[in-house]
């Protein structure tokens, strides 16, 4: 019993070495990069929508990229979702579309859309 090794724990059991372990990390970086440039992309969109279109495009294409972004967090794998998975796939999915949802009603329904520059 003396010469027993303990259990490792989590953080041990993370520290596994090995060419799988690596090209793993590798596929998991390399999904998260491509979640996180979507999303900045819809960003940069509605930032050039803003000035050339005014503010009701600004949220109709950030609600657009927010139902984009449920989709991949319902539809793909948690892999895929990369940073993006933070809770369980079905309430992430829910906020982005209720935020989603909030962004198009509130562009849609904001008066004083021509008064603004």
């Amino acid at each position: 019993m003396a010469d027993e090794q303990p259990r490792p724990g989590p953080r041990e059991r993370e520290r596994e070495e090995g060419p799988d372990v690596e090209v793993d990390l590798r596929a998991r970086r390399r999904h998260g990069t491509a979640v996180l440039v979507l999303v900045a992309a819809v960003v940069a969109a509605a930032v050039l929508a803003g000035p050339l279109l005014g503010f009701r495009a600004t949220g109709l294409v950030l609600g657009a990229g927010l139902v984009a972004v449920a989709a991949v967090r319902l539809l793909g794998s948690t892999r895929l979702a990369g940073p993006l998975a933070v809770r369980s796939r079905s309430v992430d999915a829910a906020v982005a579309l209720v935020l989603a949802a909030a962004l198009v009603v509130l562009s849609l329904t904001t008066p004083g859309a021509d008064a603004l520059p």
